[in-house]
């Protein structure tokens, strides 16, 4: 009878082992918005991208991370930002599981990881644009003859 209860709570604790991928999810919705309105971004993670022109709401899943964000908008300069999962607390139940298995919960962790569970974007992002500003340049060639003057950005 010992011996069988032995059995079930190691099975118990297995089956418990990537709680993340059963209880959490594995992809996050997030808003991005942008400073102007209207911006052209594209994301790109790990087997993932898309394409979107804000305010939009992307389904992002957490094994993406990071996610590089690259925005253009007519008179602003293109701008690149990084939207990256953090850690929620069901990546502190896996530790649990870990210790208390004594190291058997680690294919759990595995799962998890790969997976993504365990770890989420932020709900909205904000991303500021920096308007593009053109500014007077003047050359001259080596002889100091020749007068340029330019628009640089």
């Amino acid at each position: 009878m010992v011996r069988v209860r032995g059995v079930v709570t190691v099975l118990g604790m297995l089956a418990l082992t990537s709680c993340a991928s059963v209880v959490g999810s594995t992809e996050s919705a997030v808003q991005i918005k942008t400073n102007p309105a209207n911006a052209q971004c594209e994301l790109k993670g790990r087997d993932y991208s898309a394409s979107v022109v804000t305010p939009a709401e992307v389904v992002v899943p957490h094994s993406a991370a990071p996610v590089t964000v690259q925005c253009v908008a007519a008179g602003f300069r293109p701008t690149s930002y990084t939207l990256d999962a953090k850690s929620d607390g069901w990546i502190w139940g896996n530790s649990a599981f870990i210790v208390a298995t004594g190291g058997i919960a680690i294919l759990g962790a595995a799962v998890d990881e790969s997976r993504g569970a365990g770890r989420s974007y932020a709900e909205e992002v904000q991303y500021d644009l920096a308007p593009e500003r053109t500014r007077p340049l003047r050359a001259r060639d080596r002889a100091g003859d020749v007068d340029l003057r330019l628009m640089a950005r």
